[in-house]
C-alpha cells in the first residue's frame, strides 16, 4: 500500500502579510525591512571602518554617498536591462528610482562610489568595497526577508520539497500547467542563504588576515556561482543568448573574485618570502 509521504511536499509555507495601518498611514512590510537592511549596514559598515583604523567621518560620508548610488543604480540597471521597453512608454520613468530595482544595480552603484571615493583620494577602492560589503551581507538578511514576504522573486513551479507551498488561488496560477504543488521563491532562498555566507565571511576573516580587496574576494566569490545558478529557477525574466543580466553580472563577479583571491595569495606569499629572507 501507497503512503504519501508528507516530507516530499513543499516545506515552506505561503506568508502573506499585508500593509499595516499605523497611526493613519499605510507601512508596507517590505519598506520596513528594507529601512532595518540601510540601518544594519550603516552600523556593520561604521563598526568595520573603526576595527580597520578608518577615519569616521569618511566613513560617515561613504556610507551616505553609497545608499543614494545603490538606489539609483538598482533601478538605472532595472529598466535598462530588465525593462528597456518602458522608456519608450514613459522616459521620464529613469528618473523615478522606487519604479522597479535590481540587486545588481546596487552592486554597481556600490562600485561606482567606490570609484568616487578612490579618485578623490579618501580611500582606496578596495577599502570601499571591502567596508560596504561588509555591511552589505549583514544587510543582506533584511533586504532578502523583504523580498521574502513580498514574494517579488518568483520562481518556477515544481514538485520539489525544497518550495514554497503556493496558495491555490494565486493568479501566477495560470502558470502552472502541470498542476505542482510547489513554487521556487528566490528571494527566500537568497534570505537562507545569507547566512551561510555570513558564516564564510566570519570564518574566513578569522582564520586568514585582512588586506585590501580581501572581503570583496570572499563575498564575490560565495554569492556569484549560487546567484548564477538560481537565476535558472526563475519564472519569467528577460534573458540575452540564454542568460539573465544578473548571471552576466555573477560571470563578471565570480572572475573578479578569483582574481582578488589570486592577488591576495600572490601577496601572502611575497610577505611570508620577506619575513623569511630578514630572519
Amino acid at each position: 500500500m501507497f503512503l504519501p509521504i508528507p516530507a516530499l511536499a513543499p516545506i515552506f509555507p505561503y506568508i502573506n502579510i499585508g500593509p499595516l495601518q499605523w497611526g493613519g498611514f499605510t507601512v508596507h512590510p517590505f519598506g520596513i525591512l528594507v529601512a532595518a537592511a540601510i540601518f544594519t549596514a550603516m552600523y556593520f559598515v561604521q563598526q568595520r571602518g573603526e576595527r580597520l583604523g578608518l577615519n569616521p567621518v569618511t566613513v560617515s560620508e561613504l556610507v551616505t554617498v553609497t545608499v543614494i548610488m545603490i538606489f539609483v543604480g538598482s533601478h538605472l540597471f532595472e529598466i535598462l536591462a530588465y525593462q528597456p521597453e518602458r522608456i519608450r512608454e514613459d522616459p521620464w520613468v529613469l528618473l523615478r528610482v522606487w519604479d522597479g530595482i535590481a540587486s545588481f544595480g546596487g552592486l554597481l552603484g556600490l562600485l561606482a562610489t567606490a570609484v568616487y571615493f578612490s579618485v578623490r583620494g579618501k580611500l582606496s577602492f578596495l577599502t570601499s568595497t571591502d567596508v560596504l560589503l561588509w555591511g552589505g551581507v549583514h544587510a543582506w538578511i533584511f533586504g532578502r526577508l523583504g523580498c521574502s514576504v513580498a514574494h517579488d522573486h518568483p520562481g518556477l513551479f515544481t514538485d520539489s520539497w525544497f518550495s514554497v507551498r503556493w496558495p491555490i488561488n494565486h493568479p501566477d496560477q495560470v502558470l502552472n500547467v502541470h498542476g505542482l504543488a510547489g513554487r521556487y521563491d528566490l528571494g527566500l532562498f537568497e534570505f537562507l542563504y545569507t547566512f551561510i555566507m555570513l558564516g564564510i565571511l566570519y570564518f574566513t576573516h578569522r582564520r586568514w588576515r585582512w588586506k585590501p580587496g580581501f572581503t570583496t574576494a570572499i563575498v564575490f566569490v560565495s554569492y556569484a556561482p549560487v546567484r548564477f545558478y538560481m537565476d535558472f529557477l526563475r519564472a519569467v525574466d528577460r534573458r540575452y543568448l540564454y542568460l539573465t543580466p544578473a548571471q552576466y553580472g555573477s560571470l563578471a563577479m565570480f572572475s573578479a573574485g578569483l582574481f582578488l583571491l589570486w592577488r591576495y595569495r600572490r601577496s601572502e606569499a611575497t610577505t611570508d618570502s620577506s619575513s623569511d629572507a630578514a630572519t
